[in-house]
């Protein structure tokens, strides 16, 4: 999502870092250009005023502090004023005597029950809940089939129940929660293509009816502008506590994240960034901004390898003997192939180095599509192996490999190319010692 945004403000910012000293014009100079980067990542233009205004009076009025240098000093400025609308630190709390409900508002076709569903499971994983979820989308039944077959995919109750009545129907999945003991509802509503009067009218009374800690208006990133348009006629009818911002990895430009909490006065909770359910992060503001300006983010990077790693039996003794191989020579096709597993949990390559400090531009460059495509047809090709030939990739002759090259649907020559590659990897991986992987 902010690969666009990233790439502008990169190039703003390296012609600061070689200036001795930092004077009015060269901040002037940066500004025009931040302020053009930010509007052409379609963020709002009152916000971009009001942001361009802080960071020029800080920054023309800033004493140059002993052992920073100017440019350190305009990038911390940027960076504060950046998080500052962003909303600085925030925190998604459910405090209250259970069940809790959580109300989805939003469009249609803005990820709405797709959110609910991954809500469910950060809900489930990361704060110990127990959540429930129901439809209240009588207008579209496929809404509440996908959100059963969704439920059951993260592996929490949804409530069913033969009304079409949207009141009713949130009424009793309340009575549920409250009699089988589950501690937090979420209650995915109807959508339109539009507002329109009588679905206000519907959400205004469920949420007197329900009257939850929280609700969440569902923006779509790539709606930009109309977005927010959008999003502040729904503020005007009923109390928003937060929003969630999906289909952020389809979104180079990350406008309507850098808008929503200045414009409303809502945090921006969480973002969805892909189809899988588990694609859903809790919004940090200082982290973002950290990969908007370069600076990366380790810590949300550990964060998705112990996410990753989580429930995996004596996940770090197999990687520490897996590394133990390869510092050996030893590494098996097996192990890579685990290795391949592990790397996709993570999410886009892409992704991951825009988190590592100073590897933001080389992001860009980086055809995740491709990459992952070639990762599949890899695995093809191992899984056409035979467990001997996964430990001993040595012993594929010519017969073996048009065996299973044919089995996996692929060439001799692709296969021939991965096997040079991961011999080189082997070599170069046997050159290291054992101490840089923590061992003797």
């Amino acid at each position: 999502m902010l690969e666009g945004l990233q790439n502008r403000l990169d190039k703003t910012l390296k012609t600061l870092r070689g200036e001795a000293k930092i004077r009015a014009p060269h901040i002037e100079s940066a500004l025009l250009e931040i302020r053009t980067s930010l509007l052409e990542a379609d963020v709002q233009f009152q916000v971009v005023k009001r942001f361009m205004e802080r960071v020029r009076e800080k920054a023309l009025g800033a004493k140059v502090l002993d052992g920073v240098s100017p440019y350190q000093q305009f990038l911390y400025i940027l960076r504060e004023e950046m998080i500052s609308i962003l909303g600085g630190e925030q925190s998604f709390e459910l405090q209250g005597k259970p069940p809790l409900v959580i109300l989805m508002a939003g469009l249609q076709g803005s990820g709405k029950t797709t959110s609910s569903g991954k809500l469910a499971l950060y809900l489930k994983k990361k704060m110990k809940r127990s959540p429930l979820l129901v439809s209240t989308d009588v207008r579209r039944p496929a809404a509440i089939e996908q959100l059963d077959r969704l439920a059951k995919d993260v592996k929490v109750d949804s409530f069913k129940v033969d009304s079409l009545n949207p009141l009713e129907r949130a009424r009793k999945a309340v009575e549920y929660a409250r009699t089988y003991g589950l501690d937090t509802v979420i209650v995915d509503t109807a959508g339109r293509l539009s507002i329109d009067e009588d679905l206000m009218a519907e959400l205004g009374a469920l949420h007197r009816e329900l009257n939850p800690a929280h609700t969440l208006y569902v923006a779509d990133s790539m709606s930009g502008q109309a977005g927010l348009e959008v999003v502040t006629g729904f503020a005007k009818r009923i109390l928003l506590t937060g929003a969630i911002l999906t289909k952020t990895d389809a979104d180079s430009r990350g406008g309507l994240a850098l808008s929503v909490r200045e414009n409303l006065g809502v945090p921006l909770f969480f973002v969805g960034a892909g189809e899988k359910m588990d694609a859903f992060d809790y919004f940090v503001a200082d982290r973002w901004v950290g990969r908007i300006l370069g600076m990366g983010d380790l810590k949300g990077l550990v964060d998705k390898v112990q996410d990753a790693m989580e429930g995996e039996e004596r996940a770090e003794e197999k990687t520490e003997k897996m590394a133990r191989r390869a510092v050996k020579g030893h590494l098996t096709l097996t192990d890579f192939q685990e290795q391949m597993k592990m790397l996709s949990k993570l999410g886009s390559l892409k992704g991951l180095m825009g988190m590592v400090p100073g590897l933001s531009g080389m992001a860009g460059k980086i055809d995740s599509e491709a990459l992952e495509k070639r990762f599949k047809r890899i695995d093809a090709m191992i899984n056409s192996m035979t467990p001997f030939e996964r430990a001993d990739p040595d012993c594929l002759n010519g017969g073996r490999k048009r065996r299973v090259t044919s089995g996996s649907g692929t060439s001799v020559e692709e296969l021939n190319q991965f096997l040079k590659e991961f011999w080189q990897m082997q070599k170069m991986m046997k050159g290291f010692k054992g101490k840089a992987f923590g061992f003797k």
